[in-house]
């Protein structure tokens, strides 16, 4: 593992903020491999040539050259101008910004084609403008664009090459949120409804997932930030009967880049359809209220505060201290409170109504459909056909009236 030191800039931020996002870079590092063997704090405004100001700058210039670190991380994304600076200052030491550890992060976790597309996207657009003088960064995020380096002779045709390549993706993502919206118009005619994870990295969501779902097929479950970037959809059986949708989507973070915000477009539309979220929270977090706060401050600028949404604290297994009251509380890994939780999902996905449907015996293929969407009061075998009193969600019972009739 490299050792690194990290530079942290503090503007407004007070103490416990600052204690916040150092532990959570910390965390971040030890994702790409580098430990964080000493921490620098200035309080000022960003210079612009050197982030830091001068002064200081040269003093970890110091610190770095006696200690032999390998890596200089900075807690805010650097401008292709103070990349320059401090890439010329620090020589072979490798210069990173938060942003891109970020995505190197997500580089290594992406396996389908289309978590592979998003971020290679998001890296792409973060190198484009940091091409003049670029060194040690575009080394290690230039990779797969058919070249070694930023040699002065070949730059246009490096930027050409990476105009086109970002153009190449943008249209393949453009084919993959048709793709998507044509399953949520599917989804939608079906008329099972649909629940959405949200929630910090980490929080727990895809062990909630493999924990409600009604299929064997499990999704990557680990205890490390980002373990799952793409969506996965799980069908998911309510004691009553009924079924719902259940969707798991990448974890959020703190000030998560706007190029991956961007890039992951396809992705968080998914959240955008859901008739219900389920924010996860790491009960046993030291930062919750930070992480909680992060959480809606990304659900706000993705317009989807006018969401139902119920907050599920997880973990309770391994906590101790007094529980929250404002949601369920519960620990997906051992299955405790889980009935709770859908009983509470269901309460909010199916509000009751009354209905009577008469079902032909031509038809008895719609009886399982009812079965399925609608809580059966009373079920009778006449003549005609099978007439159920049914209870369940005004637009199920108005879409299985039509559907009779036609």
């Amino acid at each position: 593992m490299k050792r690194g030191i990290i530079c942290y800039l503090a503007t407004r931020e007070g103490a416990a903020e600052i204690a916040y996002d150092l532990t959570e870079l910390q965390e971040l590092l030890r994702n790409i491999e580098i430990e964080a063997a000493a921490t620098v704090v200035q309080h000022r405004e960003p210079d612009l040539n050197y982030f830091f100001g001068e002064g200081k700058i040269r003093e970890v210039k110091e610190q770095v050259d006696r200690e032999g670190y390998e890596a200089v991380v900075f807690n805010r994304e650097l401008s292709p101008r103070q990349v320059k600076a401090l890439e010329d200052l620090f020589g072979a030491v490798e210069v990173w910004d938060r942003t891109q550890v970020i995505l190197e992060i997500f580089r290594r976790r992406a396996h389908s084609r289309e978590g592979k597309i998003q971020v290679e996207l998001a890296r792409l657009t973060y190198l484009y403008p940091r091409l003049y003088g670029l060194g040690g960064a575009l080394s290690r995020l230039g990779g797969g664009i058919g070249t070694r380096g930023p040699g002065e002779t070949k730059l246009e045709i490096l930027r050409r090459a990476l105009r086109e390549r970002i153009h190449d993706l943008r249209r393949e993502l453009e084919a993959v949120r048709k793709n998507r919206a044509l399953l949520r118009k599917q989804r939608q005619e079906e008329g099972l409804p649909t629940v959405a994870l949200v929630g910090y990295t980490n929080a727990g969501k895809s062990t909630l997932l493999n924990a409600l779902a009604v299929s064997d097929q499990k999704v990557l479950a680990e205890d490390r930030l980002f373990a799952t970037l793409d969506p996965v959809s799980r069908r998911v059986r309510l004691p009553s009967g009924r079924f719902f949708l259940l969707t798991d989507t990448v974890g959020f973070i703190k000030e998560l880049p706007p190029k991956l915000k961007e890039a992951f477009k396809a992705t968080l539309e998914e959240l955008a359809s859901a008739h219900l979220l389920l924010h996860v929270i790491d009960l046993t977090s030291p930062y919750l209220d930070e992480q909680v706060a992060a959480v809606e401050k990304l659900l706000e600028e993705l317009n989807l505060t006018d969401r139902p949404l119920l907050k599920v604290y997880n973990k309770v297994d391994r906590y101790a201290g007094i529980l929250p009251e404002n949601g369920i509380v519960i620990s997906a890994l051992t299955g405790i409170n889980l009935s709770t939780l859908q009983a509470e999902i269901e309460a909010l996905l199916f509000p009751e109504k009354e209905a009577v449907l008469l079902i032909p015996f031509d038809r008895l293929g719609e009886l399982s459909r009812c079965r399925e969407r609608l809580r059966v009061l009373k079920e009778e075998y006449l003549p005609e056909g099978v007439r159920l009193t049914v209870q369940g969600r005004p637009e199920d019972i108005a879409r299985l009236t039509a559907r009779l009739k036609n």
